[in-house]
């Protein structure tokens, strides 16, 4: 019996961990000493993307949604929550006429700055204020981060807000990928995972018809996102 007990690991291990803060600042767009211009958390979650959100991946993967996008439309193409801004550029290299809007006032001034049409708002907020109508609008990577009562309200004003022939766009982590539900709180300000089916249900209940399913980052656990394309007819 005292052999088994020796064999056993021990109740408590203590390890140093290198620093990861400083490698997000050294890929920051702006130097250090603007940081204080901006409210705490904006800042904080710029500096969370840098470290866990890697900007070539994001952008491959966008890639392959431009197909998606209508291409001859008078309106402009709405990306809701566009944070960065790699899908306002991959919408730009394709000459796709089309606005952003964000919540982060650091990422805002950064999209601003390099001339994007781009407002300060948040979805729900914009869409009751906007007579505007769009040819699509994108939220990628940001339903996960909404309560039910906002995503509700927030996909039926797309719907109202899409043009006829325009498709929504969505985007979230697959959470029947057994990795992405043991990561999925690292980034805290996550509410909930969305199944694909949940999330379906609700563009169908909103008006949205032909839905498909685009799976993208593959891993060994299945798919890490899918994004759901809807019409409106």
């Amino acid at each position: 019996m005292l052999e088994c007990f020796k064999r056993l690991k021990p109740f408590s291990k203590i390890k140093s961990l290198e620093p990861i803060l400083v490698k997000s600042v050294l890929k920051s767009e702006i130097s250090e000493n603007v940081f204080s211009q901006f409210p705490e958390k904006d800042l904080y979650y710029y500096l969370f993307e840098n470290y866990f959100y890697n900007r070539e991946t994001i952008t491959k993967i966008q890639r392959g949604y431009i197909q998606f996008v209508p291409k001859n439309s008078e309106n402009s193409f709405l990306d809701v929550g566009c944070g960065r801004g790699e899908f306002l550029e991959l919408l730009r290299d394709n000459n796709v006429k089309a606005k952003g809007i964000e919540i982060n006032s650091l990422e805002y001034k950064l999209l601003k700055d390099k001339n994007f049409d781009v407002e300060l708002a948040d979805a729900v907020t914009f869409l009751k204020n906007t007579n505007e109508k769009f040819s699509g609008i994108s939220a990628i990577e940001v339903v996960e981060h909404l309560t039910f009562d906002y995503l509700y309200e927030f996909i039926h004003l797309a719907f109202s807000h899409i043009e006829s022939g325009g498709v929504i766009l969505l985007e979230t982590l697959n959470c029947r990928n057994i990795k992405n539900l043991k990561n999925f709180y690292t980034d805290l300000s996550h509410v909930k995972p969305i199944t694909m089916e949940a999330l379906q249900f609700l563009c169908e209940k909103a008006g949205f018809k032909n839905m498909r399913v685009c799976w993208s980052l593959p891993n060994k656990h299945g798919y890490v996102n899918y994004a759901l394309i809807g019409e409106k007819i």
